[in-house]
């Protein structure tokens, strides 16, 4: 793989927005200087993860995790360097700059080769489903007739159709340099495990409908592809309705959320997300102005999906479809959603339609009293387990549907919802509410008996440390907390402290004689650029200082009597020290040895002096 220039990665760094791009994995929201948001690396309930866009550094205080906009890629994506910055700067349309002179395809990383193959397929098949010679008539009948969206639609979404004749796909790809190991790892294509020749694979999708899948950047990853009439009979697969594009290392199902870019740009902050089966009910739905609408691919709903959708709302309302399997499925999703901590909310339509049936005929104006018939989570459950007309069943039936009931309502925690469910379900179960009470706490019970004692321990919320002006261990520390804030001040210390002072065994000592070394030789042109030249450790530690909230107000009028308090500190550990060995020499020295003594005693007094002039800022100016 080329090298990618130094030159480019310093400007990539410069230029990438910390804040939007952490905005891609978690909703972030700004708080003075800073911006707030809930981790993008594990699931939690109070925001932890800190990004400071002055000095372009992260810190999640969960994770004990750190670093600039490619630390955070590499973090959160799993890639390496040259991935991360390559992925950097396609998210911000920044070209980079290679090594070699003349820069290939089969230079770039498996990961930047994947992702343009996806979007030059996806072009390429959305131009068949315009343009293509036998079928596009067809297909964009079927598309408007048939499914009843607009052609104005399939152009918005990319809507695609992969022609039934795949002999000119890949040796377009292979034309424009494209790797075979690239090609094969798309997983659009039959017989890349037996032929070597890759002009002899066959396209996954042929005579399909196909819809781009795409991860929350906006980049396609995969294609999901409907089954048509005109999909030839020798498709492997040819009896499903759909197929999606099998896991590969750009997808994977248990964690794409389909339409989540378009949902969480668009929808308003108090809007929830809503979730439906599939990603045609998806496209209808945003088509007619359901903007928060998001799918799982037609896959069962996990753990990751819905930390995803946490990051960025509290709120989901499940508007899956109505017949049995459907509400099977949203009845599984509940005890996820309640343990990740999401407001949930459950929607039927009328006579078992699923979302896309239903706003094929009717308008946005029905949607906001259909919203307002929305289950609450407790309500749903109860009435999905226990069904009315329940109370004319056996008793030992009744009490046999708690079991299913208890763990789901375990999950939701708080203790008024606990309350609304056991009362719906005494209702329900025909018993009373007393007992169906203290049947929930013999549940409860039971449970814990069987629990490890190390999940009886209640979880320990994340502290963020707060520092109090000058409160940090050392002087190091203390300089350094400022000056991350305030990058005006790095070039007089600078020149009032010197180098040799700092400690470079305390933490923080190691990162302030990086920067200020850098301030020293005149190289240093702002925080942003100084941590350039930082190793991923001090890179860790930058961010960490600059995390911790501070009671101090940044008042100019104050800083400067604050980092000249700072250097007093550094001053007076260097006179203790300095003394510590003269007493010690003092100590070793014979009595005989007049003249070493007084050599001694003098520079004691010399010091004394010192001690009372510390180095400070200049009184005029920065």
């Amino acid at each position: 793989m080329a090298l990618i220039s130094r030159r480019s990665i310093d400007d990539l760094r410069q230029r990438a927005d910390i804040v939007a791009l952490a905005g891609d994995y978690t909703q972030m929201k700004q708080r003075g200087r800073d911006w707030w948001g809930l981790s993008p690396f594990k699931s939690e309930k109070s925001p932890s993860f800190k990004v400071n866009p002055e000095t372009g550094l992260w810190y999640c205080f969960s994770t004990q995790q750190g670093g600039d906009v490619f630390k955070l890629v590499t973090a959160r994506e799993g890639l390496d360097f040259p991935e991360a910055v390559e992925r950097v700067a396609m998210r911000f349309g920044v070209e980079l700059e290679y090594e070699q002179s003349s820069q290939t395809t089969e230079g770039r990383s498996l990961r930047s080769q994947l992702l343009e193959i996806h979007q030059l397929i996806a072009d390429y098949w959305h131009r068949c489903f315009l343009e293509d010679a036998q079928h596009s008539e067809w297909i964009k009948k079927y598309w408007t007739e048939n499914r009843k969206f607009d052609l104005s639609v399939a152009e918005d979404f990319g809507i695609g159709f992969a022609p039934i004749d795949d002999s000119k796909l890949i040796p377009g790809l292979l034309k424009k340099n494209f790797t075979k190991e690239a090609i094969a790892g798309t997983g659009l294509f039959f017989g890349v495990d037996k032929q070597p020749d890759p002009i002899r694979w066959r396209c996954r999708f042929r005579g399909r409908l196909v819809i781009p899948i795409r991860d929350i950047q906006g980049r396609v990853i995969a294609f999901t592809a409907r089954t048509l009439d005109i999909t030839p009979q020798d498709d492997p697969s040819r009896e499903a309705k759909y197929v999606n594009s099998p896991e590969t290392d750009l997808f994977k199902k248990s964690r794409t959320v389909f339409n989540l870019d378009r949902a969480r740009a668009n929808r308003k902050d108090e809007e929830p997300f809503v979730l439906v089966e599939g990603q045609l009910d998806a496209i209808r739905c945003h088509s007619v102005g359901i903007h928060g609408v998001i799918a799982a691919q037609g896959t069962a709903v996990t753990e990751e999906h819905l930390a995803q959708l946490r990051r960025f709302t509290k709120q989901l309302v499940v508007f899956l479809d109505s017949d049995a399997a459907g509400q099977k499925a949203a009845l599984r999703l509940l005890p996820i959603g309640l343990r990740e901590g999401l407001d949930i909310r459950f929607l039927s339509l009328p006579g078992g339609k699923d979302p896309d049936e239903y706003f094929s005929t009717h308008s946005i104006e029905s949607w906001p009293d259909l919203l307002k018939t929305a289950r609450t989570a407790m309500r749903f459950c109860v009435q999905s387990i226990i069904p009315e007309g329940s109370t004319t069943s056996p008793l030992a039936q009744r009490l046999s549907l708690l079991e299913s009931l208890f763990p789901i309502v375990e999950q939701a925690g708080a203790e008024e919802i606990v309350r609304e469910a056991l009362n719906e379900a005494a209702r329900h179960a025909g018993i009373g509410i007393r007992e169906m009470h203290m049947a929930y706490e013999r549940h409860l019970a039971n449970s814990a008996s069987r629990r490890p004692a190390a999940q009886l321990a209640p979880a320990q919320p994340v502290e963020v440390p707060v520092v109090k002006g000058g409160g940090l261990t050392t002087p190091e520390e203390d300089l350094i907390h400022v000056l991350l804030r305030h990058e005006q001040y790095f070039i007089p210390v600078s020149e009032a402290l010197p180098l040799e002072w700092i400690d470079i065994n305390y933490r923080g000592g190691s990162l302030l004689l990086a920067l200020l070394n850098e301030a020293v030789n005149g190289h240093f042109k702002g925080i942003r650029e100084a941590v350039n030249v930082l190793d991923p450790e001090l890179q860790t530690e930058a961010a960490k200082l600059t995390s911790h909230q501070t009671q101090d107000q940044d008042q100019e009028g104050e800083l400067k009597g604050r980092i000249n308090s700072i250097l007093k500190a550094f001053h007076q550990r260097r006179i203790q020290l300095q003394n510590r060995q003269i007493d010690a020499q003092i100590a070793s020295t014979p009595s005989t040895e007049v003249d070493k003594l007084n050599s001694l005693l003098t520079e004691k007094i010399k010091l004394r002096k010192e001690s009372l002039t510390p180095p400070s800022l200049p009184k005029s100016g920065n």
